[in-house]
């Protein structure tokens, strides 16, 4: 295999595991972890934040087709309801599962965000929300 292959391949898992860039973001989203939501979905996360910090252990998972969560969701519920999609997710795509150590949970007790369609972008390590471009 020529080195331009190799390259390639490489380029093509990174894409394909999510660990590349993702195409159509500009800017700081570009380069800063964040996630790409509905208003409404992290506006429930906000709401029901207390029974996400009931959860134990560390990371927790935010299910956004599940919340109201009835209970804190465990790893077991995040691998069984939102596991790994190996298509190439367009820019545009929402962000379906979220996953927040301690402190960036904690970062949801700071945040107001009113329930709507509009999609943001959410920055939990700079506990920031913003407008996200482009259509839904």
């Amino acid at each position: 295999m020529r080195g331009w292959e190799a390259m390639c391949l490489i380029a093509v898992g990174a894409l394909l595991t999510g660990q590349g860039p993702q195409p159509g973001r500009q800017g700081e989203a570009a380069s800063t972890p964040h996630y790409r939501l509905t208003a409404a979905t992290l506006a429930c996360f906000v709401q029901h934040r207390e029974i996400y910090k009931a959860a134990s252990g560390e990371p927790v998972f935010l299910l956004a087709n599940r919340c109201p969560p009835q209970r804190p969701p465990s790893l077991l519920d995040a691998l069984t309801n939102e596991g790994p999609n190996l298509r190439l997710a367009e820019s545009t795509a929402l962000d379906q599962l979220v996953t927040l150590n301690r402190s960036q949970l904690a970062c949801l007790d700071r945040l107001s965000v009113t329930a709507s369609d509009t999609v943001v972008f959410f920055f939990p390590d700079a506990c920031r929300v913003e407008p996200a471009p482009g259509p839904r």
